[in-house]
């Protein structure tokens, strides 16, 4: 593990990083902020999804960080492992989810957008871990608290270890963690995640704390 500021984040290898944005300026802001980020090795640049999706059927990507909204529709090219991160306006939470492809890894909030923020996303999401900002992580809670008829039907009936699994991921631990945590086998841990993903019809553990948050299947727990 290694320290960022207060908090501990695990180690990862260096990382190719890219940026897709139509807009030159966020490009040429995001790649100043990547070129002074150790764990950054390489950092390049696409100009629209078109571009992203060529760069990343033939070259290694690690993850991408979609940098303006628009790309909901997209779809991510079959075989591609690269991790996506979405950049979302933290302000403007029902536009951001709106537009936020269903197989987003993480989310960066533009206004906490800095180099310790980024590092500390990549690793998260280098080591297989969920990357939902705290303010954003906490607008979802708040939105599901809200009395709205769209929670009178929810998307899936857990059981309770399954419950007690996405409080867990909604906190960002990994499969062995989580294992830890309920003193379970590694293998236990991933077959509870993968039963989460499938009831929760997500792609990945990030979406599905999404999903579980606006269905109100997690607990308001922040005030």
């Amino acid at each position: 593990m290694t320290q960022i500021g207060s908090r501990e984040v695990p180690i990862a290898p260096r990382l190719t990083v890219a940026v897709c944005a139509g807009n030159e300026l966020v490009r040429r802001g995001l790649g100043s902020i990547l070129d002074d980020l150790a764990i950054v090795e390489t950092g390049v640049h696409c100009e629209n999804w078109e571009h992203a999706c060529r760069l990343m059927s033939t070259t290694p990507i690690d993850i991408l960080i979609i940098a303006e909204a628009g790309y909901g529709s997209c779809q991510l090219p079959d075989g591609v492992q690269t991790k996506i991160l979405v950049l979302v306006d933290a302000t403007d939470l029902r536009t951001a989810l709106k537009d936020a492809p269903p197989w987003a890894h993480g989310f960066l909030a533009r206004q906490d957008l800095t180099p310790t923020g980024l590092d500390e996303a990549f690793r998260r999401v280098a080591a297989g871990k969920s990357q939902i900002p705290a303010r954003l992580a906490s607008e979802l809670i708040q939105r599901a608290a809200a009395p709205l008829p769209a929670r009178a039907a929810r998307p899936a009936k857990l059981t309770s270890r399954e419950s007690e699994t996405l409080a867990l991921l909604a906190d960002g631990l990994s499969n062995k963690q989580i294992a830890r945590r309920l003193s379970i086998s590694d293998h236990g841990a991933k077959r509870l995640v993968a039963s989460l993903l499938l009831k929760l019809d997500s792609p990945n553990r990030t979406m599905a704390v999404v999903t579980a948050i606006k269905s109100g299947l997690i607990e308001p727990s922040v005030t």
